[in-house]
């Protein structure tokens, strides 16, 4: 069934094709995680398979001898009590097995979704399309982990129910056909019912999301306090139960599909096993044969639910091995976004004529910029918002792809360079700036690919960003954790953010691109960040964009951005003139 978390690509069609191919990745999967498990798993479900067979031969055994006395039925008595025995024994083991081959794999695969997420160039992450695979390979590794157990399990109960024709064959023929015919309903039935709910899996996806998006909202400590003081939490709530209102009707409509194909296809069942029971009656095998037959017609009736459980599974999974294995492909074609060693040694970035459209949008959110900046220079990006800003600032780092016009870094075309060669030579703080809850060492490590980082590093970086007595403050220092949601420290915005700045100076990249670096600080605090800044600019190019005028002083250039053009560009004190645009941004707080 669909569930909340859902979230997926468009519908696709399901073929015995990419129903085999799914299986044989399934199996192949579990085989590379945890091979002697999957050994032992597929041991215990075929002794598990044969042992309602051979029960229906011990119980004609018994029955063919009980004449002859106690005695003479002892022996079949004796092999069918270890039959039973044995079926609950194996049968709890294989249970057991299954589990913890099921959790291995889905251990190897959490690894590698985490591993195919990490290898994703920022563009790919910003695609709506790979931001739903995401989510719906994310939801689906509990029902992938599964999946070989499910195969396995088929393959069995598809073997206890020929198994048992084999058996009854004896007595009568025409019921051991009959009980093989039996699993062909549930089969059906199941390829029917998976089919039809991945056809309606794109549609309840959509409003499962959009339900989780509003909740998320209402729970989340800023964004539900936001709302509580704003007294509108309850709009949020209603937009969320109308939401999911529309996701469960999506799935009672499956729901209801669902126990149609049931009942038919148990009617059916039914059918095909009670006339195999009629059959065995009918060719009067004897009381031997009328007992067996009965015992293999019953027992074949859980063979085939057992079978058509399974196979539905099977083919349910399908479709969630074509989405995994297609963002296997999307992390191939991110690979550049292998760790690379940052560049702290970058003399020049230049951009001659950038032109940047969004898709749907009437016209350029920058059009024909041309910026230049050299070692030991600090230059800022400004103008009303939407003017360009941070669209200018993607395409110099390359999560936008440029209509035109070219960007070189030490005079390379950067268009050359792989994502991860580029990136290397760049440390980006936004506004956005990311709150890891991790410990602080491990928050500003982050900065860096290196593995090496000596404490004093740690310690250096957040003193450039005015944040080490914060920490030497805290109870456990470098080793405390951040954040509340694991039980460790709340910090203000302004902390938050200078801990965000402390990354930055850790990683010691040539250029450094700060895009509203300071918006959570107070005055003081940004004027101490700002001085340190241009203390060490000299071994930098620095990139900054910024609201605040007192900021901009002592910039090597200004560049005044507006409808996407840069159409002033010069020193703080020559864009003060009367009837700059620069003056105008900036009218109220020059004043």
């Amino acid at each position: 069934m669909l569930t909340e978390e859902d979230d997926a690509p468009a519908q696709r069609a399901l073929g015995l094709g990419s129903i085999v191919a799914g299986a044989r990745w399934s199996l192949g999967q579990a085989v590379r995680t945890s091979p002697r498990w999957v050994v032992l798993t597929v041991i215990t479900s075929l002794v598990l398979a044969l042992i309602p067979a051979a029960q229906v031969r011990a119980v004609a055994w018994m029955v063919e001898v009980a004449d002859d006395g106690v005695r003479s039925a002892m022996l079949p008595l004796l092999v069918l009590t270890l039959l039973v025995g044995a079926g609950q024994v194996i049968g709890s083991a294989e249970n057991l097995v299954g589990q913890r081959a099921g959790l291995r794999l889905m251990s190897g695969l959490n690894e590698r979704l985490a591993g195919i997420a990490a290898m994703l160039e920022p563009k790919q992450l910003a695609s709506p399309g790979t931001h739903a695979l995401l989510e719906g390979t994310r939801e689906s590794t509990f029902a992938l982990s599964r999946a070989p157990g499910s195969v396995i399990s088929a393959l069995s109960a598809l073997l206890a129910a020929v198994a048992l024709g084999a058996a009854i064959w004896p007595f009568s023929p025409l019921a051991a056909g009959l009980v093989v015919l039996a699993l062909v309903p549930n089969l059906v039935n199941f390829a029917w019912s998976a089919g039809m709910q991945d056809a309606r899996f794109a549609e309840g996806a959509k409003h499962g999301a959009r339900f989780r998006y509003l909740l998320d909202q209402l729970v989340d400590g800023r964004t539900g306090a936001e709302l509580a003081t704003l007294g509108t939490a309850a709009k949020v709530a209603r937009d969320a139960g109308s939401a999911h209102g529309r996701f469960a009707r999506v799935n009672d409509g499956i729901y209801a599909a669902l126990l149609r194909g049931d009942l038919l296809g148990g009617a059916v069942t039914a059918a095909l096993l009670g006339a195999a029971l009629l059959a065995v009656l009918v060719d009067g095998a004897g009381a031997a044969g009328l007992s067996a037959g009965v015992l293999g017609v019953i027992a074949g009736l859980q063979a085939t639910r057992s079978a058509g459980y399974s196979m539905g599974d099977v083919i349910s999974v399908a479709p969630m091995v074509i989405r995994f294995r297609e963002l296997e492909e999307l992390g191939a074609l991110g690979g550049a976004m292998e760790p690379h060693d940052v560049v702290s040694d970058v003399r020049s970035i230049e951009a001659r004529g950038i032109t940047v459209t969004y898709p749907g949008a009437e016209g350029p959110a920058v059009q024909g910029a041309s910026v230049r900046a050299e070692a030991g220079e600090i230059i800022a990006l400004v103008g009303v918002n939407g003017a360009g800003k941070t669209t200018l600032v993607s395409a110099l780092l390359g999560g936008i792809a440029p209509d035109s016009g070219t960007i070189e870094i030490d005079g390379v075309d950067a268009s050359t360079m792989g994502t991860a060669e580029r990136f290397a030579s760049f440390g980006l703080v936004t506004q956005e700036f990311g709150r890891y809850e991790m410990t602080v060492r491990d928050a500003v490590a982050l900065g860096t690919p290196r593995e090496d980082l000596a404490d004093e590093e740690i310690w250096q970086a957040l003193d450039a960003a005015r944040a080490g007595d914060l920490v030497r403050r805290l109870p456990e220092g470098l080793d405390m954790m951040l954040g509340p949601q694991f039980g460790g420290v709340g910090l203000s915005g302004g902390q938050w953010q200078r801990i965000a700045l402390a990354r930055i100076h850790l990683r010691g990249a040539g250029i450094r691109v700060l895009d509203e670096p300071t918006s959570a600080i107070d005055a003081e605090a940004e004027q101490e960040v700002f001085a340190q800044l241009r203390e060490t600019a000299a071994g930098h190019i620095t990139i900054v964009v910024s609201h605040r005028a007192w900021t901009l002083r002592g910039m090597d250039r200004i560049h005044v951005l507006e409808e996407g053009r840069i159409v002033e560009t010069g020193t703080y004190e020559e864009l003060l003139a009367p009837g700059t645009r620069f003056a105008e941004i900036f009218a109220q707080q020059l004043t």
